[in-house]
């Protein structure tokens, strides 16, 4: 096998719990070409993979006949195989048009069950998953995976700022994406704990990170600040939407600890190697926990609530019982994480 295409689209997390898999796969094959179908939202960051050759992209907006000449140009390149980590109807419909010698599909592992049950189950973490069909395809690939997510962002191709040598950066990551609300935390939370942070250590700043559209949730928390947000605002920086992935990567890389919830650019975090502090609640830690700095914190609702990790896109409970397992993890508990982590710095991973 001279060449490997590998298809993931999205998303972020998932891009970067994939990226495992390639490290070792260029460990194991360092002769072996390798090329990534992503959407073109994510050719950046794909391109900083260690062991990727080539990106290619497709969007939605070039249609079946994008996908056709794609497939004619993996033809000609003379693709072998494919990994297909992102089964669908177009990808499927690819590896049929590139013709590949062999393939392999992702299939992610089913949740056998759900709350206080799961606790107790084996199950393989994302990064582990996406790295089955790779040792279907190539069985001579070492097992477990010998490699982490890991990004080295490099500073010329962004205009992310320099953190002064006497600030302490705390990253915040208060946005989690539409499609599953019920992984934030309350914005009054953040409110709490930032009010918290700033008046424990004078040379702490915040950065609220996101995307465009967490403008509007960090506006928010900025209005929750209310009138302390006069004599600290300077401390509080929003950096919502102002850098694309790469950019937004240099600037978690350079916090002393990042802190947020299941979402990708928490995991982008935990790539460059920062102790990250994770908000964990509807989602299972052991499934997409992030494969974090030492020093991370992962913080959990209370053993006795028995319906946490149900990993469903909206909490089915109402009134005081609606989102319980990320009410009940404290502002308390979280400054004391970042507390200790600050307080006990390591060596950045990387």
């Amino acid at each position: 096998m001279k060449r490997l295409l590998v298809i993931r689209w999205g998303a972020l997390g998932d891009l970067i719990h994939a990226s495992a898999s390639v490290q070792a796969l260029r460990q194991a094959y360092p002769e072996l070409e390798v090329h990534w179908l992503t959407s073109p939202a994510y050719r950046n960051l794909v391109a900083s993979f260690a062991g990727v050759d080539q990106v290619w992209t497709w969007g939605k907006e070039q249609g079946l006949w994008g996908l056709w000449r794609l497939a004619g140009q993996f033809r000609q390149l003379g693709v072998d195989a494919v990994i297909n980590l992102h089964p669908s109807l177009k990808s499927i419909l690819l590896t049929t048009l590139v013709m590949p010698r062999s393939s392999a599909v992702y299939h992610k592992e089913k949740l056998r069950s759900k709350g206080q049950a799961q606790r107790t189950m084996t199950r393989r973490h994302a990064v582990s998953d996406f790295y089955q069909p790779f040792q279907r395809l190539l069985p001579v690939l070492p097992d477990p995976l010998p490699a982490v997510p890991t990004l080295l962002p490099t500073q010329e191709q962004d205009p992310a700022p320099q953190k002064p040598n006497s600030a302490v950066w705390i990253g915040i990551i208060p946005g989690v994406g539409g499609k599953r609300s019920n992984r934030a935390w309350e914005k009054v939370a953040y409110v709490g704990l930032i009010e918290k942070l700033l008046a424990h250590n004078p040379e702490i700043q915040v950065l609220l990170v996101g995307g465009p559209d967490e403008a509007a949730l960090v506006q928010q928390i900025l209005d929750g600040l209310g009138k302390v947000l006069g004599s600290i605002g300077p401390r509080v920086q929003n950096l919502c939407g102002r850098y694309d992935i790469l950019g937004t990567a240099s600037v978690l890389a350079q916090c002393d600890v990042v802190v947020g919830g299941d979402t990708g650019p928490m995991h982008l975090a935990a790539a460059t190697g920062v102790p990250v502090v994770g908000i964990y609640g509807p989602t299972a830690l052991a499934r997409t926990g992030p494969l974090a700095h030492g020093a991370s914190r992962m913080l959990t609702p209370p053993e006795a609530l028995a319906c946490w990790p149900c990993e469903q896109a909206d909490c089915p409970y109402t009134g005081e019982q609606q989102l319980a397992c990320m009410r009940q993890i404290t502002v308390d508990q979280v400054e004391s994480a970042i507390l200790a982590i600050l307080q006990n710095p390591c060596p950045k991973r990387g």
